[in-house]
């Protein structure tokens, strides 16, 4: 049966479906307070909808995001209570990626239970990129316990980012180990321009081979944090959000029948520790780089030429805050080694040339920029998080790396480039035939 349904979860042919909804009733529409065995409090807000079905969203940020809240508001006015949990405040955490990674699952296992408590609603949870983790973990807690009847349908994962602790540039992500021990149903709603888009076969590969229900819905056009943007900003997104209410009518038919799993996977729950990324990173491998064969802005094929150059690869958006803020350094320290054997190109993420020409027409690039318009570049060079950089010595090998935005005109960072162009070791001329797979 299970192989069935996998084969059947490759393609989501949700449309036209109908939700057989559970037994109306009323939540209890004051916001209330759940204490933990830790000592916690979770607060939950409660926005109420005479609908039959409750959704449960963990958010991680505290800010008004105008798109958001919009959004929401449309999911109430379309028959759906919404409970709203912010577990870092509830932590009492700052809000960090890392802090996101790490948080248990107890709070998202208390909310559900609580769900089944004070309503008689179908019940869902929701969430985005990090904050997936906690609730993968959470669901598993609570259905650890399970016993009898429930009304938990399961979750719907936007733009997840299940892997676990941040690794040095060029260093494959690995996968949080709760991503393998979850076997209840649930909805990936991937972005096709999507940070993590090339890596979501493999969060589907291992949620299938956990033996969990999980469907896969990729939004053509879109990035990550679609929701989350200005209203307006682009017309697709707006679009998109808008078609949210109604995706999640669709998702609870589709999780309702999904088969519930009988018992929950054994897991050892064994943190890695997040790495270091404040500065650039030796890497011990001293694998070459992967060719670079992308258009410029200009149309212009370019194909990078590192034997003889130490070259700094800079992997960017322009919807990256800190990738913008390191560009006037980046500028600055092209112009310190020009006329010297050295190159500095830029690898941006899945924009079009209108989009990057709107944006150097008001922030100046001093160096070429390659447009990697369907991710594989960034994928083949283990890009995880943006910015992500790179120095190539003059055999072609990535010797250093880094995945954040630093500032260039530093001592130390003159000194490893400065000890790159001092090595005279010959370089190496390779065909891409001699470039190593990665």
């Amino acid at each position: 049966m299970m192989n069935s349904l996998r084969r059947g979860c490759i393609a989501m042919l949700i449309g036209g479906l109908v939700l057989l909804w559970a037994s109306a009733g009323n939540a209890d529409e004051a916001n209330f307070r759940i204490a933990l065995d830790d000592g916690a409090d979770i607060n939950v807000e409660v926005l109420p909808a005479p609908g039959s079905l409750l959704v449960i969203w963990f958010v991680d940020h505290s800010e008004i995001r105008p798109q958001f809240e919009a959004m929401l508001k449309a999911i109430g006015a379309s028959g759906i209570e919404l409970w709203r949990v912010d577990m870092l405040a509830d932590y009492f955490l700052p809000r960090s990626a890392e802090n996101i990674r790490t948080l248990p699952g107890a709070a998202v296992a208390a909310v559900i239970d609580a769900a089944h408590q004070r309503s008689d609603k179908l019940i869902l949870v929701a969430t985005y990129d990090r904050m997936v983790l906690p609730l993968l973990r959470g669901v598993r807690e609570w259905s650890t316990a399970l016993q009898g009847h429930s009304r938990f349908a399961g979750s719907i994962l936007y733009y997840p980012n299940p892997f676990d602790a941040l690794p040095a540039a060029g260093i494959a992500p690995q996968l949080d180990p709760v991503v393998a021990a979850s076997n209840y149903p649930l909805v990936i709603v991937q972005p096709a321009r999507g940070s993590q888009r090339w890596r979501i076969n493999e969060v589907m590969q291992a949620l299938w081979d956990a033996g969990a229900p999980a469907y896969l819905r990729i939004l053509p056009e879109v990035r990550d944090w679609f929701f989350m943007h200005p209203p307006g900003d682009d017309p697709r997104e707006t679009r998109t959000t808008a078609e949210v209410p109604g995706d999640i009518h669709k998702y609870a038919a589709l999780l309702r029948a999904a088969p519930k799993p009988t018992a929950a996977i054994k897991m050892e729950r064994n943190l890695v520790p997040q790495a270091s990324v404040h500065d650039l990173v030796p890497l011990a491998s001293r694998s070459f780089a992967p060719t670079l064969k992308l258009r410029e802005m200009n149309g212009e094929l370019h194909s990078a030429d590192f034997p003889g150059n130490v070259t700094l690869v800079n992997f960017w958006a322009t919807w990256c805050p800190p990738c913008v803020e390191e560009l006037p350094s980046l500028n600055r320290l092209q112009q310190r080694y020009s006329g010297r054997p050295f190159r500095l190109i830029s690898v941006d993420f899945r924009e079009s040339r209108e989009e990057l020409e709107r944006f150097t027409g008001k922030i100046p690039v001093e160096f070429p920029i390659l447009l990697d318009q369907d991710g594989k570049s960034s994928l083949a060079w283990q890009v995880f998080s943006f910015p992500s950089s790179f120095l190539v010595d003059r055999q072609g090998r990535i010797r250093y790396s880094i995945n954040r935005a630093i500032d260039w005109e530093t001592p130390e960072v003159y000194a490893l480039i400065d000890s790159l162009l001092a090595e005279t070791e010959p370089p190496t001329i390779l065909t891409d035939a001699a470039v190593p797979a990665r």
